[in-house]
């Protein structure tokens, strides 16, 4: 086939572009203002969910990865918990929600201001087949238990 050939059909064929496919919907994510440091709310976090009953999976300091490879980055850390229970709930109603469990927050510091970060009840509705699903509203609520708490 020559290479006129191919950049016909090539042309032929429509691409969407990364925005049009709306794969990730950045703006449903809470960003939530938090007056304690990056590892004050980050340890609260985790002695909250651990008196919870959650597993805390992961602690994952993306600040002290970056100075392991020298190079330089505000305060962040991302936890993955979880309940194996309700997580396999979910997971039995829509598979490919494996891709977002655990559960995931980050504790950031975005220009100078502590931030908690989290997905909401309606990222896990919209990108999978969860909605209206009755462990939605306990992340939903759990979510909102931990902000009030690192504002108190």
């Amino acid at each position: 086939m020559t290479a006129c050939r191919w950049i016909a059909i090539v042309k032929a064929v429509y691409v969407p572009t990364f925005a049009e496919l709306r794969i990730w919907e950045i703006d449903l994510m809470k960003h939530i203002p938090l007056k304690l440091s990056v590892s004050d709310a980050a340890d609260r976090i985790k002695k909250s969910l651990e008196e919870k009953g959650f597993t805390l999976f992961c602690d994952i300091d993306h600040q002290a990865n970056a100075a392991s490879v020298d190079l330089e980055m505000p305060a962040s850390r991302a936890l993955i918990f979880g309940n194996p229970v309700a997580g396999t709930k979910l997971m039995q109603n829509d598979i490919a929600i494996s891709l977002d469990l655990p559960l995931r927050l980050a504790v950031v510091d975005k220009d100078g201001q502590t931030m908690l970060i989290h997905q909401t009840t309606e990222d896990y509705s919209r990108n999978y087949q969860v909605e209206e699903h009755p462990i939605l509203e306990k992340i939903e609520s759990l979510f909102a238990t931990l902000a009030s708490e690192l504002s108190s």
